[in-house]
């Protein structure tokens, strides 16, 4: 009995399955398409502190830090913004060694280019060794994406419909969706940057003297497959 039980239990599982996989014989596969462009409001900058000597007297790495810190306050950036990202030695041996240079690596969150210019104009006497942006996104990324998403969805829906009006049919409801995918253009950094320092960039830069620091809107585009039935 028990095992009757079972194989009675067995088979209303493959028939429920089976019967999930059933698709009209009739339907339409389309895909719909979604853009937007999107301001950064979360940059991610690494800052290199190094030690170095002018004129046989060394700069020691402290002395770098506080006048860096010191910038930041200035520019009115919160160092709750700022954390270490490495630090080590340059050229190898002891401490105490006149050829070993200590260094430091800072990552620095901006929200705005307007903020990254005043940055960059208050570390114009710091001895920074690098600025180099290294990422760029938005806070809210994932909400805009699905929204996006959905705009893509409703595109192939309007895309099915308008083609089976074209040949006389009735769109259906939706029997399954295809999440193709979701990419974003390359974003540049242009605009005014201090020619005192070395400044360098994955993104990309110019140099325009009579412009301001600016960063070019980036796209989203979303695709998403559906299958629609035909009534």
């Amino acid at each position: 009995m028990k095992r009757l039980l079972l194989t009675i239990y067995l088979l209303t599982i493959v028939l429920a399955s089976q019967a999930q996989e059933i698709r009209p014989e009739h339907f339409i596969e389309v895909t719909g398409t979604a853009e937007l462009e999107i301001v950064p409001n979360e940059i991610y900058l690494l800052v290199r502190l190094k030690e170095f000597e002018e004129g046989r007297v060394k700069t020691i790495l402290e002395t770098i830090d506080k006048s860096f810190l010191n910038a930041l306050k200035e520019a009115g950036i919160d160092t709750k913004n700022l954390e270490l990202a490495d630090a080590g030695l340059l050229l190898g041996g002891r401490r105490r060694d006149r050829n070993v240079f200590r260094e430091k690596t800072y990552q620095l969150k901006l929200s705005a280019a307007a903020e990254v210019e005043k940055f960059l104009s208050k570390i114009e006497d710091v001895k920074v060794d690098f600025v180099d942006i290294v990422r760029i996104s938005h806070s809210e990324l994932e909400k805009i994406e699905l929204a996006l998403k959905i705009k893509a969805l409703q595109a192939a829906k309007v895309k099915a419909d308008a083609l089976l009006k074209g040949v006389g049919a009735e769109l259906g409801k939706a029997i399954k969706v295809y999440e193709i995918e979701i990419y974003s253009t390359d974003v540049l950094l242009r605009g005014k940057i201090n020619p005192k320092m070395k400044f360098e960039s994955n993104w990309g830069v110019v140099s325009e003297p009579e412009s301001a620091l600016e960063f070019r809107k980036f796209k989203l585009q979303a695709k998403i497959s559906a299958q629609f039935e035909i009534k």
